[in-house]
């Protein structure tokens, strides 16, 4: 069996480098946060600063550093570019990937494990978050590894052991993105123990041991921080982390349900397979059972929590991942050994949102690559000027769509012939394998009509000793691919945001100025200021400059 459990390991860690490895540098990195965490390392390289974040060499405390050092480190082995960015996540993905085969083999069987493995990896936005650069994979295997321990607290004699490893997991989750990683697994440990009241006692004295040292790494950090840059840090990590809760911060606003069709949809084919495995069941033991309540109370508080929140981002229900596929993989396996019967609820389900994402794969390139025959219907000018955007097209992007489409037909058929486990295989591997599919071929043509007008901007004149600056819309890709340097930041020029701009537009400025702004706001610009010098118009975004007049 240790032989057959090394074997399974080992194929999880070459399927998920074949994965999630591929084409990781071949796009650019997405405003904002992809670029906004990958500038952060960039300037710890550049100030060898290791102790403070910045953006734009200003104190950057919202959030803090643990992903960003990682980061580093991969940006010394491979250079400062997109795939050092991004590879991080991809090596975390296989973590993950074997974080759960070995806890559901441990509590199941090892064919309960590869099934949860397949669940994870052949859900959307559980698969695709690996191929990006931002901090939530981390941040949610150091939370779920935090509530692992916990549970496991009960399941052993070596409490504190236990209660150790939950505390440094959690510990790390702070560090790697603030407070929330410490309120999640401690309300989803404090539910369990109290819908458990009966059977388990509150362990007082190593919840204080668990919250002592969960947070004891981060104070430390923010006092050396503290010490470093001043009080205006701690007001402004408050500010920061009340503002998410009571306004739709930077936009980011949507209703109450908003996370629960995100997870609908982005958790696909995982999110329709949960409902079944909700309900008590005799052939459950005491761990599975109590494993399985845990699951639930952690997807219900992410869920309740995060509905609440007023600012609404995808990737803050993604620790919801974590229980979708676990009450997935639940529902497959017990379905394939005859312990759950299918029902044809379910076959209906999978089918309907199922076709709806296939017929989105399928059309979507298909009317942008046609969509002259829309234009003429949109009012709003930079839209129409971002869709007019020459982007090449293959013609045959819509591939994407087929796979989705015929893996999911043989699927169905597959599930009705009562064939279930080579059903689940096909329905969650064509879905990992179109996912895999959008990075090369249709990430690019998306970011040609978004942001590759101002990026390649930008990059264009990386290497002038020039003053770089968006005008009216907020992005990091100045800093990034313009390669920002200090002496050509506002925190340099002693100026806050208002005041760098208008020094820039009209002050006497000794380094050539270079502007983008969006369509309509660039053309009152060139109007505005006489000295701006229109340099092209491209994808609804105006590009400009202003020669310097200074010393």
């Amino acid at each position: 069996m240790k032989s057959e459990n090394f074997m399974h390991q080992l194929l999880i860690v070459i399927i998920g480098a074949l994965f999630f490895v591929p084409y990781l540098g071949s796009v650019n990195l997405f405003d904002w946060d992809e670029i906004n965490f990958a500038e952060a390392a960039r300037e710890m390289i550049v100030t060898e600063d290791y102790l403070n974040v910045r953006i734009d060499f200003e104190p950057f405390h919202e959030k803090p550093p643990l992903f960003i050092w990682i980061q580093v480190i991969s940006m010394n082995v491979f250079g400062i570019n997109e795939f050092a960015a991004r590879f991080p996540n991809a090596i975390i993905g296989i973590i993950t990937l074997l974080v759960i085969y070995n806890i559901s083999n441990r509590l199941f069987d090892e064919h309960f494990a590869l099934f949860w493995v397949l669940t994870y990896l052949g859900s959307i936005l559980p698969h695709f978050y690996f191929k990006t650069a931002i901090i939530d994979p981390l941040f949610n295997l150091f939370m779920f590894l935090g509530i692992w321990f916990l549970f496991r607290f009960y399941q052993s004699d070596r409490k504190i052991m236990f209660v150790c490893f939950a505390a440094i997991s959690t510990a790390s989750a702070v560090m790697t993105k603030g407070p929330v990683g410490y309120l999640l697994p401690a309300i989803t440990w404090i539910l369990f123990i109290v819908i458990n009241r009966k059977k388990y006692h509150i362990p007082y004295k190593e919840f204080i041991i668990y919250t002592i040292i969960a947070i004891f790494p981060a104070v430390i950090w923010y006092y050396l921080v503290f010490m470093d840059s001043g009080s205006g840090l701690i007001s402004e990590f408050f500010n920061y982390q009340i503002r998410l809760l009571t306004t739709g911060d930077a936009g980011h606003e949507g209703p109450f349900y908003y996370h629960f069709a995100v997870l609908l949809i982005g958790c696909f084919p995982a999110s329709v397979l949960i409902l079944r495995a909700f309900r008590m069941n005799s052939f459950e033991n005491e761990h599975q059972y109590n494993f399985k309540i845990l699951n639930i109370i952690l997807l219900f508080v992410v869920l309740l929590i995060f509905s609440v929140v007023k600012t609404k981002i995808v990737h803050y229900s993604s620790l919801s991942y974590f229980p979708i596929t676990f009450l997935a993989a639940f529902t497959i396996y017990n379905v394939s050994i005859g312990k759950i019967k299918w029902k044809l609820s379910s076959t209906i389900l999978i089918a309907v949102l199922g076709l709806f994402l296939s017929l989105g794969l399928f059309w979507f390139p298909i009317i942008i690559m046609n969509i002259d025959l829309f234009l003429p219907r949109i009012e709003d000018e930079f839209t129409k000027q971002v869709l007019m955007s020459k982007v090449y097209w293959n013609g045959y992007e819509w591939i994407i769509g087929v796979v989705f489409f015929i893996g999911l037909i043989i699927s169905l058929i597959m599930i009705n012939l009562q064939k279930f486990i080579r059903g689940f295989i096909i329905l969650f591997g064509s879905t990992a394998i179109s996912v895999f599919l959008i990075l090369p071929l249709l990430a690019p043509k998306i970011e040609g009509y978004t942001q590759n007008a101002p990026i390649s901007f930008f990059s264009g004149i990386s290497q002038k000793d020039a003053y770089l600056l968006p005008i009216g819309y907020k992005s990091y890709a100045p800093y990034f691919y313009g390669k920002l340097r200090l002496e050509n930041s506002k925190l340099y020029k002693m100026m806050d945001s208002d005041e760098f701009e208008e020094y820039l537009l009209i002050g006497k400025i000794d380094k050539d100025a270079y502007f983008s702004a969006k369509y309509e706001k660039g053309l009152s610009m060139l109007k505005d200021y006489p000295d701006l010098k229109l340099l092209y118009i491209k994808n609804g975004f105006v590009f400009m400059m202003r020669k310097s007049n200074g010393i």
